[in-house]
């Protein structure tokens, strides 16, 4: 036995940031929601580590810690120790490769239907974040106060809700140090101030709800708190019409909180670097249709998709894109764009079973060992930069290497190699710009990757500010803001649609205004603005 080969074992620890002390507070009020959170292990989701990595460690059984607060408002659903059995994966059929270029049909130019008249920002807002919201948070908000106390006097209503999500929005153009200025006597903001009281913003902010806490525990759900509104929005954003260029890409919520665990993830190619992580589809244009909320290996359990047996054999990454895929209105008209974080040869197979389009670039290790130049060789300085090797698939799918300032591989079943164009590269050598070859996949990959991006920039430029202890309240500011985000995407879209003279409203206009100045009617002063979103 001495002399018997050695067990890997790895002790997996309990997550370090659990204490809360030092977050930053909305104002000197306690927060009655807040209980320090449970210690829940941190258990890296699939997508956190190398799909090429092999796992040669002795995983420990996870505790269950009982808590007696029934109130825990911040709780997370402890993680179950016994999990289901992952299905075996089926042995990949062998692929043949030969040389030749993939030819197919562009698709259609989306035309988008001209409304009757250009709507108020307020009606397009409600199209997302509509009625039924507001609704579902005055309900749940007054069933907390009665949950936290039956003898409670506390009651909100419709229009109460309504007024506090303006003055989230209005703060979100005209931020301040603290809460507490937008009431000040020197810093006075009417547009929040005539609208309510600190006194009841502040208590509306602490006990505003979104689920029933009664119905969490046993929840595999950890977004479970927020959860209600992410459904609503998806199912509103799902009903536009899609545009056929289509692209999947993570998005950061920044959270720089600690009551989290690790709901909060950390990406260090992302603006914001800790955060909570979704998964997104979105157009060109920036208009998300759909969200998937990341919660490590429980996120589509619940999210509430049941895989088929070829999405379970795939892996975890290529199974977000095969279930955003899954909400399209016309997969045969879409094309899907993607980095190298979610493309496999075996999900590219999927969808284009699916009829569906995709091109994504891609890792060395997921792309089938087709026989093209290796990367080693194509970074030799002797090869020229702007040199391309492609091959296809008896199935139809083209795998495209090509040197840029770095080598990059690429699958695809939208777009061939020809025809070929130029970009413009800086070379080093000779201090001059020159053109480089650039292959059609490219190009199309690189015009219609950026829909996310867009996104994220448009609800960067004037976010909701939202300190508080409960975590899940960042959550709620995004929704807020990726609904006036796509709000004003359409919105944009309905002026070029009609031939709107003149420049549309900006972002930042469009947030607080109550009609656009383009529309052939007054805009409204910015002191009116606010009450015109409550009274349109």
């Amino acid at each position: 036995m001495f002399y018997s080969k050695r067990k890997d074992i790895v002790i997996v620890p309990a997550h370090p940031a659990i204490s809360d002390d030092d977050e930053e507070e909305d104002d000197d009020v306690e927060d009655p929601d807040f209980v320090p959170p449970t210690h829940n292990l941190d258990i890296p989701g699939p997508s956190d580590m190398d799909p090429s990595a092999k796992r040669r460690c002795m995983q420990p059984a996870v505790l269950q810690v009982d808590d007696d607060d029934d109130d825990d408002d911040d709780k997370q659903p402890a993680l179950q120790a016994k999990r289901p059995t992952k299905p075996r994966k089926s042995a990949a059929r062998p692929t043949t490769w030969h040389k030749a270029d993939l030819e197919n049909p562009e698709l259609p130019e989306y035309q988008h239907s001209p409304p009757d008249y250009i709507k108020t920002p307020f009606q397009y807002f409600t199209r997302y974040f509509g009625p039924e919201i507001v609704t579902h948070i005055t309900y749940q908000t007054n069933l907390y106060a009665t949950q936290k106390d039956i003898n409670t006097t506390f009651t909100t209503n419709e229009n109460e809700i309504m007024t506090f999500l303006s003055i989230l929005m209005y703060m979100g153009i005209s931020e301040l140090p603290s809460v507490e200025d937008y009431w000040a006597m020197e810093t006075r903001i009417p547009q929040v101030a005539n609208l309510m009281s600190s006194k009841r913003f502040r208590l509306l902010k602490r006990v505003v709800h979104f689920n029933d806490n009664t119905e969490l525990p046993g929840s595999i759900d950890r977004f479970f708190k927020i959860r209600p509104l992410f459904i609503f929005l998806n199912s509103a954003f799902r009903r536009e019409p899609q545009t056929p260029k289509q692209s999947v890409d993570e998005v950061m919520v920044a959270y720089k909180g600690k009551t989290a665990g690790n709901l909060r993830q950390y990406i260090k190619t992302k603006p914001d670097k800790w955060g909570f992580k979704l998964f997104s589809r979105a157009s060109a244009d920036g208009f998300i249709h759909d969200m998937v909320l990341y919660q490590g290996k429980t996120t589509l359990e619940a999210h509430g998709v049941l895989l088929t047996p070829e999405q379970q054999a795939m892996g975890a990454t290529s199974q977000i894109v095969s279930v955003l895929a899954s909400t399209m209105s016309s997969p045969s008209t879409t094309a899907i764009f993607a980095d190298n974080f979610f493309t496999s040869l075996e999900q590219v197979r999927y969808l284009r079973d699916q009829n569906c389009r995709y091109t994504g670039t891609a890792r060395d290790n997921r792309i089938g060992k087709p026989p093209l130049k290796s990367i080693k060789e194509m970074e030799k300085k002797a090869v020229p930069r702007g040199t391309c090797d492609y091959i296809m698939s008896d199935d139809g799918i083209l795998a495209v290497r090509w040197k840029d300032n770095r080598t990059v591989s690429l699958l695809s079943t939208d777009m061939g190699v020809e025809p070929m164009s130029s970009v413009i590269r800086y070379c080093s050598e000779t201090k001059t710009k020159e053109p480089v070859s650039c292959p059609a996949v490219i190009r199309t990959y690189n015009a219609n990757m950026g829909g996310i991006d867009k996104s994220d920039m448009l609800v960067h430029l004037y976010r909701t500010p939202m300190k508080s202890k409960r975590w899940y309240m960042r959550m709620f500011a995004y929704a807020i803001d990726v609904s006036l985000t796509n709000a004003w995407i359409m919105y944009r879209r309905d002026c070029k649609a009609l031939g709107v003279n003149g420049v549309p409203l900006k972002s930042s206009e469009f947030r607080c205004s109550g009609l656009p100045a383009t529309s052939g009617q007054s805009s409204l002063a910015p002191e009116e603005a606010h009450l015109h979103w409550l009274r349109a």
